[in-house]
């Protein structure tokens, strides 16, 4: 088989090429001015109120769990569907992750199965927003207020999505983004901290770096710019050269996502009568960033072979979190769950496949398998 269209593919505009090395012959290729102009062009360009430029995804919830006060024998309610990137950061912050069940039809965090989780120790509420789709953050935020809880998005695919006419990104007091080299937008790799407040920004800032906040700094005589760390902090900041990559990429983004909205459509309306596929649902109260093209088949293991015969790369993207060890073992009282990492699957969604590519990737489901 000659064909062969893959699974994921970063994109990266000329402009990022030439952005970049601009920025290289530059004096300033660690946090600087182009790090600036990048929060402030995403905060234009998505509605964000606040926005903290980061090296990855996983400092930004890091960062977000510290600013929330997480810390040994906290709990955080989080979905064990997702990378292990979302729920690492709870154990860094010497707290324990526990498991709500998923929606079958979404893979998102069930709210349902939220509430009677919550204990004394419970500190925050972790929702991911899987594939780009958002979860029900009404009724999740309402759980949090009734319970004097935080609520933290995990948006790593969710950049683009809206709930209710607002963007992702603006609804809780934390939301993270991935940049990593095949998000939507990609700053080779990074993450994006936003928040709601005035005071969270400036408090983000400083913590990650250090602790210092660098825009109060003055140099002294000796060269040394005093500044008196009075909070833990990290080295989370992200530098120019990585924000002149996101800077030329933006310049694409309206195309970058539009595009992805173009071909999931295509998949759905091809694939909804397709027997032993089962489409994820679509609320009319949302729009989903489609980062990835997940549904559920029967026979997956059937499905998978046939796909990769045929050239076309499909994926799981992720096992369930309480697989590794790391998280305390399997749980059994995650019953949708259960029954979902049987049939899910995600098949090709990035911004260098062609109509050709797209229509030979239905044309291979729509011969069964």
């Amino acid at each position: 088989m000659d064909k062969k269209i893959v699974m994921f593919y970063p994109y990266v505009n000329e402009r990022a090429v030439e952005l970049v090395a601009e920025t290289l012959r530059s004096r300033w290729i660690g946090e600087g001015p182009k790090v600036r102009k990048f929060e402030d062009a995403l905060c234009k360009k998505f509605g964000f109120p606040y926005t903290v430029a980061l090296n990855s995804g996983t400092s930004a919830l890091r960062l977000a769990l510290a600013m929330t006060g997480v810390g040994p024998k906290d709990e955080v309610i989080t979905t064990a569907m997702t990378c292990t990137a979302t729920n690492t950061p709870i154990l860094e912050q010497f707290a324990t992750p526990v498991f709500a069940d998923v929606q079958y039809h979404t893979g998102n965090i069930d709210p349902n199965d939220i509430e009677h989780r919550i204990t004394r120790r419970t500190k925050a509420i972790m929702c991911v927003h899987w594939a780009g789709y958002p979860c029900d953050m009404n009724e999740i935020l309402d759980i949090a207020a009734r319970h004097n809880l935080t609520v933290i998005e995990d948006g790593a695919h969710a950049l683009g999505a809206s709930y209710n006419g607002g963007p992702i990104g603006s609804i809780s007091h934390f939301t993270m983004f991935s940049l990593q080299a095949i998000k939507q937008l990609t700053t080779g790799d990074g993450g994006l901290l936003t928040v709601l407040t005035e005071e969270h920004y400036d408090e983000a800032r400083r913590r990650r770096w250090f602790g210092i906040d660098r825009r109060k700094r003055r140099v002294r005589l000796d060269g040394y710019a005093p500044w008196p760390q009075t909070e833990v902090g990290f080295k989370y900041h992200m530098n120019d050269i990585s924000a002149s990559i996101g800077l030329g990429n933006l310049e694409d983004i309206d195309w970058i996502i539009a595009r992805r909205h173009e071909i999931v459509a295509r998949y759905r309306h091809a694939l909804v009568d397709v027997p032993g596929v089962r489409l994820f649902i679509r609320e009319a109260d949302r729009t989903s960033g489609d980062w990835l093209f997940t549904m559920h088949v029967e026979r997956r293991g059937d499905f998978c072979r046939m796909m990769r015969d045929k050239g076309v790369e499909v994926s799981v993207c992720h096992i369930r979190n309480d697989e590794h060890p790391i998280f305390g073992g399997r749980r059994d009282d995650l019953p949708n769950l259960d029954r979902y990492e049987q049939t899910h699957i995600s098949i090709p969604l990035h911004n260098h496949l062609t109509d050709e590519d797209v229509e030979y990737v239905i044309e291979c489901i729509r011969g069964g398998w």
